[in-house]
């Protein structure tokens, strides 16, 4: 099971990034489709702040000159 969340950096779409939970044991793939509707929002939202936070610093990258 995989729970994401992507972003784009800019306007264009050549600037996706994506961050994802993903289960890599069967033990663990079970906890996570466990997750009723209401956890399973709190896992995507806490995703998604940690990718805004990413972003972030990717965009103030992009601004870098070369």
């Amino acid at each position: 099971m995989i729970i994401e969340r992507e972003r784009y950096l800019d306007d264009s779409a050549a600037r996706l990034v994506s961050l994802g939970l993903r289960s890599r044991s069967t033990e663990m793939h079970s906890l996570l489709t466990a997750l009723t509707s209401d956890e399973k929002t709190r896992v995507g939202d806490a995703l998604t702040r940690a990718l805004d936070d990413i972003a972030d610093v990717l965009r103030a990258k992009l601004q870098e000159p070369r």
